[in-house]
């Protein structure tokens, strides 16, 4: 279908992704909003997010997520639908690469380095100009070579800013919770080195849902995607300080990690792989001698 064509399809991927985000808007303000006092219940039990919850704290968290279980499938719909556009968006901006290297390796890097000296420019006058706002020339320029940027197949999807939402107040303990609740679905492929669905009838697999978490979070402030992380850290510790305990109690030989924390670890690896957010954010969340625990099981 050549490049034009590639670029279509890459356009109305994008606008799928936005409705999709839009609806997922609309589904918490109406829908979660009302479970807000939960939400907050269950934000307040688990703060601080660096220590691990009082008392019972594995039995806090299927708790948390059994009150939770109504709202988790519209988020797992909204997460594969998403993840599955922009993994094929990821695999367009593959083909346009290498269309562009192949057929027009001269326009790729004069673009690039254009690219970079329009964006030096921006920030410079960003810097100097009270007002932060570009005249409306440079935007135009910016557009147009936007426009050929992505013909170029240049950028990360999944880096994407579709929307500007304003903060939805408890997001990140729900998609912990989302995170925690359908952990038990997967399964992990050593040959793959991911997270793949552990039955053959469940609508979930791992990558698509972790893109799409990643393309949700990039919507809003980096804080949230630390929040998550921290509360998914909090988790994986909560399970393993409960398995010594047993240990303890029962004189084992060694911990039983469950399954569902070794993947929650995996997912949060995976999702600060994708995302680019550097390895050392999640080892201020769980230390690495635990991660590297939590792999020999």
């Amino acid at each position: 279908i050549g490049v034009c064509g590639l670029s279509g399809i890459d356009k109305l991927l994008s606008f799928r992704i936005m409705h999709e985000l839009h609806r997922f808007v609309k589904f918490f303000k109406t829908t979660v909003k009302k479970q807000g006092v939960l939400l907050e219940q269950i934000r307040d039990g688990l703060f601080p997010e660096w220590r691990i919850p009082a008392n019972d704290s594995i039995g806090f968290y299927a708790s948390a997520t059994k009150k939770t279980e109504m709202l988790m499938m519209p988020i797992m719909t909204c997460l594969r639908r998403v993840g599955q556009a922009q993994l094929l968006r990821k695999m367009i901006h593959n083909e346009l690469q290498t269309c562009a290297r192949i057929d027009a390796s001269k326009l790729q890097h004069t673009l690039s380095t254009l690219n970079e000296a329009i964006m030096s420019n921006a920030m410079v006058s960003c810097r100097t100009t009270n007002d932060n706002v570009l005249s409306e020339k440079s935007i135009n320029g910016i557009q147009e070579v936007r426009d050929l940027i992505d013909t170029m197949g240049e950028g990360d999807p999944i880096s994407t800013a579709f929307l500007q939402i304003d903060p939805l107040e408890g997001l990140p303990v729900l998609l912990a919770l989302f995170v925690i609740s359908y952990m038990p679905k997967f399964k992990y492929d050593s040959d793959f080195g991911a997270l793949v669905r552990s039955n053959e009838g469940y609508p979930i697999d791992g990558w698509p849902v972790v893109v799409g978490m990643a393309t949700l979070l990039k919507q809003f402030h980096p804080s949230y995607t630390d929040s998550v992380l921290a509360y998914l850290g909090q988790y994986v510790r909560s399970s393993i300080y409960s398995s010594s305990s047993r240990k303890q109690s029962k004189k084992e030989d060694a911990p039983h990690l469950s399954e569902t924390a070794t993947h929650t670890l995996i997912f949060a690896c995976h999702l600060c792989s994708i995302s680019k957010v550097p390895r050392s954010v999640l080892y201020e969340k769980i230390p690495q001698y635990l991660i590297e625990i939590c792999a020999q099981h």
